[in-house]
């Protein structure tokens, strides 16, 4: 209170005030300044340098192409949790698996971990015995299976899980294994939001379906990566398999696809194919 905002200095603030400020306005701050801890050791953006574009990144609407072990649902937990603790979801946030099962995995693999590790989280979470619904700060976070529990009129599918609550925030964790009555159901969700965060990850199956077409229709981020012999850049999923090379000993490395020098995805960035779309939906793409 009575701060003056001068270029980017904030004056008559304490030292904790502008922390709390940092915390509360960036993820990765909150995350690192805490120094998160994950069940296999301390989070850090060694090897996983991508992630940091995902934390920074707060428009409404964006989609995720899942790779095996890049964290994309794990991210998007810490960002969900970030929002209840800083109060960005006053009406709370919901994450959509495509089962009730999946549910119970997530809740107790990737959810009470967190809880239990971390007091800079745990001290926000209260109701952690119920595997399906959390309080997270003034918010509740709610876990639900995108399955349908009953049939109007034969055709029309329906969810009382999904009915009766409204949010800020929704994930959506595997896409295009849910129900797409359920999907339109969950998307309602937000209507009457201020914040109307929808967010999709999943592993594409079909073409032009899903999470395909979703990121079809996004500003479609790709990981550019820069050659350290000649300084040029290239995605190593647009250009595969040319950004793929063996060595005379039969092993394989990432190669630029303009002087064929090996490449460590570690020194990226994030280009978006279509800036246009920026505005709109934006789209995450690393394998």
């Amino acid at each position: 209170e009575g701060a003056v905002v001068v270029g980017e200095k904030l004056t008559n603030l304490s030292e904790e005030q502008v922390l709390s400020l940092i915390h509360a306005s960036n993820a990765f701050h909150w995350i690192t300044d805490n120094k998160l801890q994950l069940s296999a050791g301390p989070w850090t953006l060694k090897n996983h340098e991508y992630q940091l574009g995902w934390l920074e990144e707060d428009h409404p609407q964006q989609c995720f192409i899942k790779g095996a072990q890049i964290g994309a649902s794990e991210i998007n937990v810490l960002k969900t949790l970030h929002g209840h603790v800083h109060e960005k979801y006053p009406q709370g946030s919901l994450y959509l698996f495509p089962t009730r099962d999946d549910v119970k995995d997530f809740s107790k693999s990737r959810f009470d971990p967190l809880i239990e590790q971390n007091p800079f989280i745990g001290a926000y979470v209260t109701n952690t015995d119920a595997q399906n619904i959390k309080k997270v700060g003034r918010g509740f976070l709610y876990l639900r299976g995108a399955r349908s529990t009953k049939t109007v009129g034969g055709t029309k599918k329906s969810s009382s899980q999904l009915k009766s609550i409204s949010v800020d925030r929704v994930v959506f964790d595997e896409f295009d294994e849910m129900d797409e009555a359920m999907i339109e159901l969950a998307q309602y969700r937000v209507a009457h939001s201020s914040v109307k965060e929808l967010i999709y990850l999943g592993t594409p199956t079909i073409p032009d379906y899903g999470m395909d077409r979703m990121y079809q229709s996004s500003d479609q981020r790709v990981w550019m990566v820069e050659c350290p012999s000649c300084g040029k850049e290239a995605s190593l999923d647009l250009e595969f398999p040319n950004s793929i090379r063996r060595r005379l000993d039969g092993t394989a490395y990432r190669a630029c696809v303009h002087c064929l020098a090996e490449v460590h995805p570690s020194k990226g960035r994030w280009v978006a194919q279509y800036p246009s779309r920026s505005d709109t939906f934006i789209g995450w793409w690393i394998s």
